[in-house]
């Protein structure tokens, strides 16, 4: 009672549904995170990471303005890394 037919038909409808499935992205995963360099790194998000660049960045300008001009001048970037530093509280 099988008809050759109705079942090259339901083998087509079942290719389809599983192209569908594909296409509608039930099996893709997202790219991992290239920041991230293995499973015993912390877990930053973007803004934390940017955040954390930013106090690096203040400290290296801080440090060169020390070396170069003297404290008075670092002292206004330092004073500005501390207050990112208490902030970082609310952002971590």
């Amino acid at each position: 009672m099988s008809d050759p037919e109705f079942e090259e038909q339901e083998s087509q409808r079942t290719r389809i549904r599983q192209a569908r499935q594909v296409l509608a992205g039930d099996t893709i995963r997202p790219s991992p995170d290239p920041w991230v360099l293995g499973s015993d790194a912390i877990p930053l998000s973007a803004l934390q990471r940017n955040y954390l660049v930013t106090l690096i960045v203040l400290l290296l300008l801080g440090v060169i303005l020390a070396y170069i001009i003297g404290l008075g001048v670092a002292s206004i970037v330092l004073f500005v890394l501390a207050l990112g530093l208490v902030a970082a509280w609310l952002v971590f």
